[in-house]
């Protein structure tokens, strides 16, 4: 299994601060957000390699960024091409970047988004995945309807397969949210390409989530610790300040 860190966001909400700077390598608790991530995934013995998707703007700051570093498992970091918010490839395009650069489009993908540092452990996602054999994503039973419009939104079956998924909706039927850390099968990754040739949105990775639960089995892991979701300046300092007391 390979590990993609979607990291070529331009972290408009965040400005001033990620003007020059990309969010992922914004400090949280003393260490980049990328450093806490890159931790863990590490820590588990599933993952092969991590492959780290950035833009041209901020590519050179995260070739820089892991010549300062030893890492246990080989790490790719590659240029999207992209220059500016208004002409990036989205996630989904992304990841089909990912696949193709690295060739790894016949094996399973662990995806996560970089501006979320989770609470719980990395490794389960991927204990669920094994159990079932199936793509599994991580899961949070959320009770602010304003919480769940501003994210990827489940409804859950019983044994945790995912019935129906949105992502931000307006009116959200689910009580799960899906914050983005997707582990997918090698059947799963293979139908990146199908879904991004029928013309489907590209940007949220989400996106590919909801058309993916139409065609195959996806389980959720569910736990109520959630997310540090890094999505503003003041859920940034709120993090931070969180860090802080530790």
């Amino acid at each position: 299994m390979n590990a993609i860190l979607l990291a070529a966001g331009y972290g408009t909400r965040l400005y001033p601060l990620t003007r020059d700077k990309a969010k992922p390598l914004l400090p949280v608790g003393g260490r980049p957000i990328i450093d806490q991530l890159v931790e863990r995934l590490e820590a588990a013995p599933e993952i092969e390699q991590l492959v780290l998707v950035s833009n041209a703007a901020f590519y050179d700051d995260f070739k820089r960024w892991a010549e300062a570093r030893s890492f246990r498992k080989p790490l790719r970091i590659l240029n999207d091409g992209s220059t500016a918010n208004e002409n990036r490839r989205g996630a989904v395009a992304d990841i089909q970047f990912a696949l193709a650069e690295a060739d790894i489009r016949d094996e399973a993908a662990y995806v996560l988004a970089t501006d979320n540092l989770p609470r719980f452990d990395l490794r389960d996602v991927i204990h669920l995945a094994r159990q079932k054999n199936a793509s599994a994503v991580f899961a949070c039973p959320e009770s602010e309807p304003e919480r769940l419009k501003r994210s990827g939104v489940a409804q859950l079956a019983e044994d945790g397969r995912i019935i129906s998924f949105e992502e931000k909706p307006d009116e959200p039927r689910g009580h799960h949210r899906v914050p983005p850390f997707y582990c997918y099968t090698a059947e799963a990754v293979r139908l990146v390409e199908q879904f991004l040739a029928e013309g489907s949105n590209p940007d949220a990775p989400g996106h590919f989530l909801d058309w993916l639960t139409d065609r195959l089995p996806v389980y959720a892991l569910r736990r109520p610790e959630g997310t540090h979701d890094i999505g503003t300046l003041e859920s940034y300092r709120a993090v931070c300040r969180e860090f802080s007391r530790r």
